[in-house]
């Protein structure tokens, strides 16, 4: 397993904790279409569900852990977001067998459907609401191709079956729950279907039309079912249906793997013929284990005996190396058809600039897989960061992801690309360069940090030679010297969400750069080895001896008077020292300095003696003072009003019974209210304030970033507010930051927490 498939299991958590805390939107009136555009370089994050319309093999869908729903009408050429308020959290795209319009999803809200091709969705009147546990538990709905007015949806804790198309359900008695699929035999008679399934227990069959269950797993020599898929063709009166079991050594010998019946669950045989992986032992030094696991399968409807299954591997190169399998009879036989590096003499694919600016398994095995029901040769597959696919039944492959900038001659690291629109990552910032107004910068999870020479039409990974090049949260830039910036970063990732709110940890620091960030070198003499979070430059001190500011999260603040060459700590006052979250710094215009402090997770609470807050010091850092109320438990970020440091907004999450949202004082801290921003608790009552921004040219127009609600805007200072929805907002809901872009004030630049980062049309006085 690469690193980053590691770090992407555990956002995979992350986001699914998110999940279980808030519903999806309620059911409301389909939004604007979005006028934003994804920026970035495409990729970088775990896809999960990929779907092909069988009527327009054009029309694909993508799902991701981080919550987005992408949607593309030209085989991958170019990806749109459906926008949060329709669909969050969404399991495998289903496509109605006659009417191409129709498509249907499973959320933590019910069933959504689409009658436009999937570009806008509604709830049906399905009254199902299946919280989201964990992605195992898996939300699963059927269709009956030949009579789709029988639909099934399978959840954790039961079946249900419609006979309309979905307008009334009924909970199957006794029935297989959690299921991983269902196949509705196609060749059984129509008012009498026999239906077979699987979930992680057993394989079961049905010969009532899914009224009554029994198991049928007679030749299995074990459970414990991974994948379950099947065909049914009534031409010609075959059906076939497979599954795959753990891998173990028996005997000397492999056994498990992929099974297939096809007498319709009666008995089971072993599909793991000549040409799939079935060697014992590991094979180099980089194998992850000692006997190959098989996790995924699919199949198409019209071609039973066609089916491919995707493997971890026992080494890295082939014959060993995972990959996708095909079998064109029934897995009496197996070809290897997909090799995405091209080390490798039998390469058939395109490649992602993840392959050459960060390693060659970054985006590791699939995640996800799936074969157009009409046509077994058009197969999706996705992984931890990245979309292939096939037209040809594996004997070439695309990637989805990015595209690369003409005239750079062969690929090769650090190479400009742009989005397709795929964006799946955590960004923390967006960064204008204040000497050059064609440079950009985007600061990431798991990524590190991209720049751009072109105002952000193409981006290179300059991540490379970062110390700490997991993660970038914050740069500052020498207000004399072009091309001298500071970035604050670590190898931990997503902080202060919940998840990294339990005391730190990590490695992390400042890195420096003297080329506009193409590269980079530490810069952390005397800081501790932890997650730094904020850098700032004191722009009023001596150009030969800068000084700088530093937020190591868990341990404090710390200060430079050489320009990063060496550090102090600089936290008295900031109590109690068991917390010393710092999360943010900022500098106002009378040279006062002011620090956030994230509150500290308990458990599975927050704890109550160590709040966060927010401190002031007025002697560059000698001494702080904590200058906001308990009531602001887990602040995050802030702003200051650029002419009067009296005002003072605080972006925070809730926590021990404290709001989250924005807090404002106009009297340097002496008091605090809450600014009451209309929540919709349809959508969650858990709030996850996360930052505020002040239009740089009229400070009484306000926007606040929240990873749960998405956008707000006030044009009165904070008094009142507004959300603002499609076409004024990125489709994505988790928000972080807002940036105006500096050149052009009818434009902005949104961050975010799972998607990637946006331009868009900004607030306007």
């Amino acid at each position: 397993m690469s690193e980053h498939a590691g770090i992407r299991r555990t956002g995979l958590f992350a986001a699914v904790w998110l999940a279980a805390l808030a519903a999806c939107a309620s059911a409301a009136d389909n939004p604007a279409e979005s006028t934003w555009q994804a920026v970035g370089m495409g990729g970088g994050g775990c896809f999960l569900f990929p779907a092909a319309s069988p009527h327009d093999p054009k029309l694909l869908f993508v799902t991701s852990d981080m919550s987005g729903l992408y949607r593309s009408e030209d085989a991958g050429e170019s990806w749109q977001m459906v926008d949060w308020r329709m669909v969050r959290y969404a399991e495998a795209p289903v496509f109605h067998p006659t009417d191409p319009a129709i498509v249907y999803v499973c959320t933590p809200d019910g069933l959504r459907v689409s009658r436009d091709r999937g570009k806008t969705w509604t709830r049906m009147n399905d009254k199902l609401q299946v919280p989201m546990i964990d992605r195992s538990g898996a939300r699963h709905l059927t269709l009956d191709p030949g009579n789709p007015s029988l639909m099934f949806f399978s959840a954790a804790d039961a079946l249900y079956r419609s006979e309309n198309a979905g307008a009334a359900w009924l909970a199957v008695p006794e029935a297989p729950t959690s299921l991983l699929g269902i196949l509705v035999d196609q060749t059984s008679p129509s008012d009498k279907r026999i239906c077979l399934a699987a979930n992680a227990r057993n394989v079961f069959r049905s010969n009532d039309s899914g009224k009554t269950w029994t198991e049928a797993s007679h030749g299995l020599p074990w459970l414990g079912i991974r994948a379950f898929c099947g065909a049914s063709d009534p031409k010609t009166g075959r059906t076939v249906v497979y599954c795959t079991i753990p891998s173990k050594k028996v005997d000397d010998k492999f056994a498990g793997g992929v099974f297939r019946s096809a007498d319709r669950g009666e008995t089971w045989q072993s599909a793991m013929g000549e040409g799939i992986n079935t060697a014992i032992g590991k094979q180099d030094e980089y194998a992850r284990m000692d006997i190959d696991q098989y996790f995924s399968l699919a199949t198409a409807d019209a071609d039973p005996d066609v089916v491919y299954a995707c493997n971890l591997g026992t080494g890295v190169l082939p014959p060993y190396a995972w990959t996708v399998y095909r079998s064109d009879n029934a897995g009496k036989t197996w070809r290897a058809c997909f090799f995405s590096d091209d080390r490798f003499k039998e390469s058939n694919s395109d490649l992602t600039w993840l392959y050459y600016d960060h390693s060659r398994g970054f985006g590791d095995s699939a995640s996800g897989f799936c074969v157009n029901p009409a046509d077994s040769r058009q197969v999706l597959f996705v992984n931890m960061a990245e979309i292939f696919m096939t037209r040809d039944a594996g004997k070439s492959w695309n990637q989805l992801c990015s595209r690369r900038m003409d005239g750079q001659g062969k690929p090769a690291k650090a190479q400009f690309w742009a989005t397709r629109g795929t964006d799946d990552t955590s960004c923390w910032r967006c960064v204008f360069d204040p000497h050059d107004k064609n440079r950009m910068y985007l600061c990431f999870t798991d990524i590190g940090f991209m720049r751009s020479q072109d105002r952000g039409k193409n981006w290179s990974d300059a991540s490379g030679s970062l110390p700490w090049r997991n993660t970038v949260y914050d740069l500052a830039f020498d207000p004399d010297t072009p091309g001298l910036l500071w970035a604050a970063g670590s190898d931990a990732h997503d902080i202060p969400m919940w998840g990294a709110a339990g005391g730190g940890g990590g490695s992390g620091g400042i890195s420096r750069s003297d080329d506009f960030g193409k590269t980079w070198s530490k810069s952390s003499n005397g800081l501790p080895n932890a997650p730094a979070c904020s850098v700032l430059v004191d722009p009023a001190s001596p150009k030969d001896k800068r000084i700088l500011y530093a937020a190591c999260y868990g341990q404090g603040v710390y200060k430079s008077v050489d320009g990063g060459q060496s550090w102090a700590k600089k936290s008295d006052g900031i109590e109690p020292a068991k917390n010393r979250q710092v999360y943010s710094l900022r500098r106002a215009k009378d040279g006062a300095l002011f620090c956030c402090v994230a509150g500290r997770r308990k458990g599975r609470g927050v704890d109550r003696d160590l709040p966060g807050g927010l401190y002031k010091s007025a002697d560059q850092a000698e001494s702080w003072k904590r200058i906001s109320p308990d009531d602001i438990f887990r602040p995050v970020d802030f702003a200051l009003h650029p002419d009067d440091p009296n005002v003072i907004y605080v972006a925070a999450m809730d926590g021990l019974g404290h709001n989250g949202g924005v807090y404002k004082t106009t009297d340097g801290g002496a008091s605090w209210n809450n600014t009451n921003v209309p929540f919709d608790k349809a959508v969650s009552d858990y709030i996850e304030g996360f930052s505020v921004a002040l239009h740089p040219k009229d400070p009484n127009l306000v926007v606040f970033c929240s990873c749960t609600h998405g956008m707000f805007l006030s044009r009165d200072a904070g008094k009142t507010w507004a959300q603002l929805k499609s076409p004024n907002a990125p489709p994505f809901a988790n928000c972080l930051r807002m940036t105006w872009d500096p050149e052009d004030p009818k434009t902005a630049y949104v961050t975010t927490f799972g998607g990637g980062a946006w331009k868009g049309p900004a607030p306007a006085p």
